[in-house]
């Protein structure tokens, strides 16, 4: 089972590319997408309403039988700490025969020692580092040998190489803010709905 998690304010091409690259490459039979409740590294910023939030993911796993949506991090509240997300997940899979698979972008590698229990954590999944650059890569394998010995090895060995996908939510938010169009960013149901529910149009949900 993949796991990607994320602010998705709002969700995009580029998460899906994601999700199919792992999903194809792992050979997974489900990629869950996990929204969270307050990112530990945003933390002050306001995200568009949880329930905007989901409903646009919803929409998003649509698009793949395999996709589902998990918002175990919204149910819980606070800030989301990957490590509890983990915990939570292998006490309601006890029993059964599922491997977890933690995607992670490679501009995160490079932070993972610093996360919420990191000496933990890389023991409750296989961290599958999303290669964008391959600088990024290095410096984070760099830290990991360095911070967390234990678990280099084994992130060293699964990197996966990815075909840049150049999307990001603030640029969509700023497109939007614009009145610019970013049917090419997103598919054309969440398009649609964050015109229909105003999302990112003002200055204050511009920010966020």
């Amino acid at each position: 089972m993949g796991l990607l998690g994320g602010s998705f304010d709002p969700p995009h091409f580029g998460h899906l590319h994601v999700a199919r690259s792992a999903h194809d490459a792992l050979g997974l039979e489900e990629v869950r997408l996990i929204p969270a409740a307050q990112p530990p590294h945003k933390r002050g910023r306001v995200l568009a309403p949880d329930e905007d939030r989901v409903a646009m993911l919803d929409l998003l796993a649509a698009l793949e039988p395999w996709l589902k949506v998990d918002r175990c991090e919204l149910d819980r509240g606070g800030t989301s700490f990957t490590h509890d997300t983990l915990v939570r997940l292998r006490e309601q899979l006890r029993g059964r025969d599922v491997e977890l698979f933690f995607l992670l972008g490679s501009d995160s590698l490079v932070d993972l020692p610093t996360w919420h229990r990191a000496d933990e954590l890389v023991g409750l999944a296989t961290i599958v580092t999303i290669a964008r650059d391959r600088a990024s890569v290095e410096m984070g394998l760099s830290q990991l040998d360095s911070k967390l010995p234990h678990a280099a090895e084994s992130i060293r060995a699964h990197v996966l190489e990815v075909e840049p996908l150049p999307i990001s939510s603030t640029q969509i938010r700023a497109r939007v803010r614009a009145g610019q169009p970013i049917e090419e960013l997103v598919p054309r149901s969440i398009a649609q709905f964050i015109a229909r529910r105003g999302l990112y149009r003002d200055e204050f949900t511009a920010q966020r």
